[in-house]
């Protein structure tokens, strides 16, 4: 394919398309280097400012990946999780031909941060049980999950079901769970050190903040999930019909 320099269209955006077109073909395979800067300016003829343009937009749109030494490569392609279609980003993966998991990192009981109460409707110095997990695919770390329940109702809790299953196996033998509804908030944010050494990117990598509220059929709160989601690796969408 050739660049037309007759058209309107910026020639990194065109040069960018045609690099699109590849991977959705599967020319350029998840795993593959591409082209060196030198070689994508010889073969269309192009400078290295429109070259390095077309790359980054397709790296910060986590399509391309750079290693340090290395190049540049395809990015593995990100998971796409409908929470309305599939209940569970794990029925998700198994679809996909993925093995889901969850890593317990650690749980404790502790007083409530404010906002934690808030959600909780919890009093002032209200405790909580807190369970700090990752959730893995195909033992890749894709997503960092902190869960909060009333201390009220941590005995109840499936301690066999933290790391098994679904992120909220383990709440399943509440009687609260049944006919319980699910409030759910996203928004983009920003990897800290923390979180981008646990999941295995950038400190300032772009991430999926997922908020979840578990809520019981009297309206009682049973659990407040934050969670974090690696960008490069996560797509939420919504089907509506």
């Amino acid at each position: 394919m050739v660049i037309d320099r007759n058209s309107p269209v910026p020639l990194y955006y065109q040069l960018k398309q045609q690099m699109l077109e590849k991977i959705e073909k599967g020319e350029w395979k998840p795993g593959d280097s591409v082209p060196t800067e030198q070689e994508l300016q010889q073969s269309y003829n192009l400078s290295r400012t429109t070259v390095r343009q077309a790359l980054a937009e397709m790296v910060m749109e986590g399509r391309l990946t750079r290693q340090r030494g290395r190049g540049t490569y395809v990015a593995q392609p990100k998971f796409q999780h409908d929470p309305l279609r599939h209940r569970t980003i794990e029925r998700y993966l198994m679809e996909q031909g993925l093995t889901p998991g969850l890593k317990v990192l650690d749980e404790c009981r502790i007083v409530a941060p404010a906002e934690v109460a808030a959600r909780l409707r919890l009093p002032h110095g209200g405790r909580v049980y807190c369970l700090h997990r990752l959730r893995l695919a195909d033992d890749e770390p894709i997503g960092y999950l902190v869960s909060y329940v009333p201390e009220a109702l941590a005995e109840g809790i499936d301690r066999d079901a933290l790391d098994k299953g679904g992120s909220t196996d383990y709440l399943k033998r509440l009687p609260q769970m049944n006919g319980h509804c699910v409030e759910r908030s996203i928004e983009a944010v920003a990897a800290g050190q923390p979180e981008a050494k646990l999941l295995r990117v950038k400190r300032g990598a772009p991430m999926l903040a997922i908020e979840r509220l578990i809520v019981a059929r009297d309206g009682a709160p049973i659990e407040f999930l934050k969670a974090l989601y690696r960008g490069d690796r996560m797509k939420y969408q919504i089907t509506c019909s």
